[in-house]
């Protein structure tokens, strides 16, 4: 799996209005920052197992107040390699509110931390190739915490299914990391997936990364391992903070 995409700051200093130019955390939990922020993010995933497929993903966090503010999951495009002898496909399109209540200290601050909740819908159109998009609701809770050098982030939350089609899931995602130095980090992810209709299973995938940060620039290499990829899946992430 190559994967290119963006991730944002988790943590402003006070009082906590949108703001672009704080490098905040590192982020590993793809694109669910735990701040209402405006910025903006692209996602792209090629996987070779078992099926190639090619998935595109953009969302946008929007201020609309202090502490409040809209999350736009934009239309995601999906469909199967080699281009072209695949239909493509629309993945849902979500709006969800979000609220941050807690927000404590800076980047630069010895400890910090933030914690938010976000609540929406997603509306997805059936298709006959790709037979679990679907519309659904999701509620969320994101937040994370920095002591020094260390930072703790997670994103816990359910996914419940309107269309017939569309998973009923529940997540949580845990990223553990530490600071090099000024630009270098080392980060851990853990994710798991538990399904309960329309059928029942669970996954999960252990993600272990190193990030380099020059600026507003993020990059990060790691590899993924699960119980579906035993082999490892090869991730890249480029984001730029705007």
């Amino acid at each position: 799996m190559i994967c290119l995409g963006g991730a944002s700051q988790a943590f402003l200093a006070l009082p906590a209005w949108a703001q672009e130019n704080d490098p905040g955390f590192i982020r590993a939990l793809g694109t669910d920052s735990a701040s209402v922020e405006n910025a903006y993010y692209l996602w792209a995933t090629a996987d070779n197992a078992p099926k190639d497929w090619l998935y595109s993903y953009g969302e946008g966090v929007f201020t609309l107040a202090k502490d409040f503010g809209l999350v736009l999951s934009f239309p995601n495009l999906v469909t199967l390699l080699p281009l072209g002898q695949s239909p493509l496909a629309l993945a849902p399109t979500g709006l969800y509110l979000r609220l941050e209540p807690f927000h404590s200290g800076g980047w630069n601050s010895e400890t910090a931390g933030v914690l938010s909740f976000q609540a929406g819908g997603a509306y997805g159109a059936a298709n006959s190739t790709f037979r679990y998009i679907g519309s659904s609701w999701t509620a969320e809770a994101l937040g994370g915490y920095k002591i020094g050098r260390f930072f703790l982030q997670g994103n816990y939350g359910f996914q419940g299914g309107i269309d017939p089609q569309a998973l009923t899931q529940w997540q949580a995602d845990t990223s553990l990391g530490f600071a090099l130095g000024s630009n270098w980090y080392l980060q851990g992810e853990a994710d798991f997936y538990s399904i309960t209709a329309p059928f029942s299973d669970s996954s999960w995938s252990f993600l272990p990364q190193v990030a380099f940060q020059p600026g507003d620039w993020l990059f990060e290499f790691g590899e993924s391992f699960s119980g579906d990829t035993p082999q490892g899946i090869t991730e890249v992430l480029a984001a730029r903070a705007f």
